[in-house]
């Protein structure tokens, strides 16, 4: 980027970083919504500064995106493992969203908790901001990157709609299904694996996972909307999300980083549609090498080193390339991840990177 762009780039995030710190004063005094309309109309303002950073930032699929979060939480040095890859990083803030879903959702205990959620992820932004000097850029780059919400829509669809026996279309669905039964029974076979609602799914039968996730999940539906209104609605989300993260990350030329298991199961399933095209599988495989790095980064360990002690040594090291020139020799790629020796890889590397720094 040039002189002129980083320098309108440090002013849109002080703004941001005042408004944010304004919210906090006032959010619980006037009227919320009077706040989070400042919000999003800072952001509709500075939709062309955050388009030309983007498509400027760096070298292609050099940027590392953290994204599909509610908070970062630099508290517990999650941003940690996030900044050992990658040239330049950003945190896509949700906040933008979650606007839109406080205005669409009938639901009133749904809003207070979006509200809620909101407050949450300004103070953890405000940390971001405070702490980090730039080193990790706030911008709620899918809200803002221009992808047709048509198209989503329409991919997540199809895709939803594909775990069915039957050629339905939405109206179909809506007219045969009823109950988590129906939806079970008329599954294509094998197709229970690929349904996904929770952090906890692993061997447990659809029906019973379902009925956990109804229980705890606070959507923003009718209280008497039917199984098959949820089921579809949280799984076509999930999809709709993914879609929505991998267009805006091709369209970008960014690295998606999903530090939710949820959300990376959605990807890893997706990904199988773009096999034929190398860009966006080396994209996906540098996402999946990410996000292992993420479940496997012992904070325990590396929180010893302040945040310019382990930039310093990550750069030092070439820690990314040295990790994917290592993954490529042992022979792991998107379509033979070898998850295991993966993992014992990274921490090879990581302890590579640290050699003499880590106390005993």
């Amino acid at each position: 980027m040039d002189d002129l762009l980083i320098t309108e780039l440090k002013q849109l995030q002080k703004e941001y970083g005042d408004i944010l710190l304004d919210a906090t004063k006032h959010i619980f005094q006037k009227d919320t919504n009077a706040i989070l309309d400042e919000i999003n109309v800072f952001w509709h303002r500075k939709k062309k500064l955050v388009g030309c950073v983007l498509e400027n930032l760096s070298k292609p699929y050099d940027t590392y995106l953290f994204t599909a979060a509610t908070i970062l939480d630099i508290s517990d040095y999650e941003h940690y493992p996030f900044l050992c890859l990658g040239g330049y990083h950003i945190w896509d803030d949700p906040i933008y969203g979650y606007i839109k879903m406080v205005t669409a959702s009938p639901n009133e205990q749904f809003n207070e908790q979006i509200k809620a959620q909101i407050f949450n992820t300004i103070h953890d932004n405000i940390q971001i901001l405070n702490s980090l000097d730039g080193k990790i850029l706030i911008l709620p780059v899918r809200m803002l990157s221009g992808t047709e919400p048509s198209l989503i829509h329409e991919a997540a669809m199809q895709a939803f709609l594909s775990l069915f026996r039957e050629n339905l279309t939405f109206e179909m669905y809506r007219e045969m299904y009823s109950t988590i039964d129906d939806i079970v029974f008329n599954l294509k076979d094998g197709m229970e694996k690929y349904v996904i609602l929770g952090d906890m799914d692993s061997g447990i039968a659809l029906k019973e996972r379902f009925s956990r996730y109804k229980k705890s999940a606070e959507l923003p539906l009718q209280a008497d909307s039917s199984d098959a209104t949820i089921f579809w609605f949280s799984v076509y989300g999930f999809l709709a999300q993914v879609f929505d993260i991998l267009l805006t990350c091709i369209q970008y030329q960014l690295v998606p980083y999903i530090r939710y298991s949820v959300a990376f199961k959605y990807l890893i399933i997706i990904s199988g549609n773009f096999k034929d095209n190398d860009e966006i599988s080396e994209m996906i495989f540098k996402s999946v090498i990410a996000h292992i790095l993420h479940q496997t980064f012992d904070k325990e360990i590396y929180s010893q080193f302040t945040i310019d002690q382990l930039i310093e040594s990550v750069k030092s090291y070439n820690f990314e390339q040295q990790l994917f020139s290592t993954l490529k020799s042992e022979g792991i790629t998107l379509e033979l991840p070898a998850l295991q020796k993966t993992a014992e890889i990274i921490d090879q590397q990581l302890r590579l990177c640290f050699s003499g720094k880590l106390s005993s």
